[in-house]
């Protein structure tokens, strides 16, 4: 089982500083939607290939991430390219939506 990374203000720069696909999902423990939705998550992230960083933020330990990259609603997936924001997927989506995004970015290439 692939794990989600852990992310903060002291590691981040690991999604910042990859060259290629990071898929980054920030949410928090007291946010009934991103509850309901993590296992969904996760089953979503397993089926990436390894060429594709992935990770979490909780949003209340990263408080300056937050605002960096201007999360307002939870869950919030944010889809990096060699570092940069190229995508962001407010709210609960399908599968089928983050892997279309990831097909759109590697089209691009």
């Amino acid at each position: 089982m692939r794990k989600l990374t852990s992310y903060n203000e002291d590691n981040f720069r690991q999604i910042e500083q990859y060259e290629g696909i990071s898929v980054v999902r920030f949410s928090a423990p007291w946010c009934p939607p991103c509850q309901a939705s993590e296992e969904m998550f996760s089953l979503f992230v397993e089926r990436l290939g390894d060429d594709i960083q992935t990770g979490k933020v909780n949003v209340d330990q990263a408080p300056v991430l937050t605002t960096k990259y201007e999360i307002w609603g939870l869950p919030s997936v944010l889809i990096f390219h060699e570092g940069q924001l190229v995508k962001r997927i407010p709210g609960v989506k399908s599968p089928a939506v983050y892997a279309q995004a990831i097909a759109d970015i590697k089209k691009g290439q």
